[in-house]
């Protein structure tokens, strides 16, 4: 089995550059743009625009990968499901928020690609914050059904989640 370090302590802070900033932005916008002409169902959970969810979502991945020192999929391929990477072993899918206290939610769609779940807190327009990791098999569960109003999906609150180990 797959080990990661962990600790109890506060989330890893990424500050992108401008440049980063940029790039993500690009990439978000493109990805969005391709996903929507070759007919991929948008299974986001919540009301946000759905490029504007996809320019937040290539940010924490980007910052994952430079947190990591791993390299982020900067494909436009258009794709439902799969990975956004893999880090120690483990296939890993990033959820991120703007809500400081948001919660790691998916939905009820299983990513038989994915073994763990991250939470990323993305303040605009250049700070990622990485409250910690479940585990599919720990967040896929009955007990952790939820209708936040959007239909149900899995959730948890972030003191749930595994903290990674800043080093």
């Amino acid at each position: 089995m797959h080990q990661l370090q962990t600790e109890a302590e506060e989330g890893i802070v990424i500050q992108l550059e401008p440049d980063e900033v940029l790039i993500c932005e690009v990439l978000g916008r493109m990805r969005s743009l391709n996903a929507r002409a070759a007919n991929v169902r948008d299974v986001k959970v919540g009301k946000q625009d759905g490029a504007i969810a996809d320019v937040m979502g290539i940010k924490a991945e980007y910052a994952f990968a430079k947190a990591f020192n791993t390299f982020p999929d900067l494909g436009l391929t258009p794709r439902s499901g799969s990975a956004d990477g893999t880090l120690k072993g483990y296939a890993y899918d990033i959820k991120s928020t703007t809500y400081k206290n948001g919660r790691l939610i998916c939905t009820k769609k299983i990513n038989a690609d994915v073994e763990m779940y991250v939470l990323a807190v993305v303040t605009e327009p250049n700070q990622i914050d990485f409250k910690g990791y479940m585990l599919k098999d720990d967040l896929i569960k009955d007990s952790n059904l939820m209708n936040l109003g959007h239909g149900e999906g899995y959730c948890v609150e972030q003191n749930a989640l595994t903290k990674f180990k800043n080093n």
